[in-house]
């Protein structure tokens, strides 16, 4: 768990493995907000940090979620039933299914099976309607003194919100802003970052949009989900339009390719070590493929919806 002098706190949710899913709070007087959920395991974690700096669960006003995939929501039915003054901020159409989530629910369930959400989920809790804030583009909120906007950020799906913070001029950019996990550095300590194209919004354009609304903002740091604060925010704007670019051309690629989505996924794979090596990369071939494997297999997933319709 891991905060400096901005106020904001980044705590590992250890959600699948350390260091791949962070939940974010941001401490501001006697007041805290916190953005994502992870799943319902991460919520101890959370709760340690708040004692670490003399608070409680009385003192979480705001619970924002980047977007409604469950590696970032699907512990915000718990997080709300632990914190009861909070309000749970939320993309328009992300809304509904923190009302009633038995169909995002089952729908994870039809992916990955009833076993692996149950031990890795719960059973997700509904959150009454009266406790949503529905965040519309450029919806702001003050925690203390500290004013918080939220910005319409398609790309990756299309009920993703990014974050800024104006007081510690920082936004939270869920997987808009690409994945940035900390052992993928290079031996100057530079983060290694790469785009999330997961089903079933994957839109270039408008990622390439989004990209862009954040590299403009003037932000100092960025604090994507998967994992922790990273700045040169231009810079890493710039790698990610090119790699954004560059997944769509392996994926035309393959489009004609018996098992297409196993085809795109090992093209990703030798593209990505590709450029770790040209990074400088400290990994090896196999502890980077263990570090991005799973990220390979969804991109590939979403980079072969996006073909069908795009």
């Amino acid at each position: 768990m891991l905060g400096d002098n901005s106020g904001i706190h980044t705590i590992d949710a250890h959600y699948v493995r350390d260091n791949l899913a962070a939940v974010y709070l941001i401490h501001e007087g006697n007041e805290a907000a916190i953005v994502e959920t992870a799943n319902l395991h991460s919520l101890p974690y959370v709760e340690s940090m708040l004692a670490d700096i003399g608070l409680d669960e009385n003192s979480v006003k705001y619970i924002f979620l980047t977007h409604i995939h469950l590696d970032h929501a699907g512990g915000a039915g718990a997080y709300m039933a632990k914190f009861p003054h909070a309000k749970l901020v939320v993309h328009p159409r992300g809304a509904r299914h923190m009302i009633n989530p038995a169909v995002l629910e089952q729908s994870v369930i039809g992916v990955y099976g009833e076993d692996f959400v149950a031990k890795m989920y719960g059973k997700l809790q509904p959150i009454d309607q009266e406790r949503l804030l529905v965040a519309t583009d450029g919806f702001e909120i003050m925690l203390g003194n500290r004013q918080i906007i939220c910005r319409h950020t398609p790309g990756h799906a299309n009920h993703h919100i990014a974050i800024f913070d104006t007081k510690a001029n920082a936004v939270f950019t869920g997987d808009v802003f690409g994945v940035c996990y900390p052992e993928l550095i290079n031996t100057s300590g530079e983060r290694f970052i790469f785009p999330t194209t997961t089903p079933v919004n994957f839109d270039p354009d408008l990622m390439h949009q989004s990209i862009n609304l954040i590299k403009n903002s003037g932000v100092d740091v960025f604090y994507p989900t998967h994992f922790g604060g990273v700045t040169n925010v231009v810079k890493y704007a710039e790698i990610l339009h090119k790699m954004v670019d560059d997944f769509v051309v392996i994926a035309k690629a393959c489009s004609d390719l018996p098992q297409t989505s196993e085809e795109i996924c090992a093209k990703l794979d030798d593209y990505l070590w590709m450029k770790a090596q040209k990074f400088g990369i400290i990994l090896d071939r196999e502890q980077f493929r263990q570090s991005v494997g799973m990220d390979n297999q969804i991109n590939a997933q979403g980079l072969m919806h996006w073909l069908s319709y795009c």
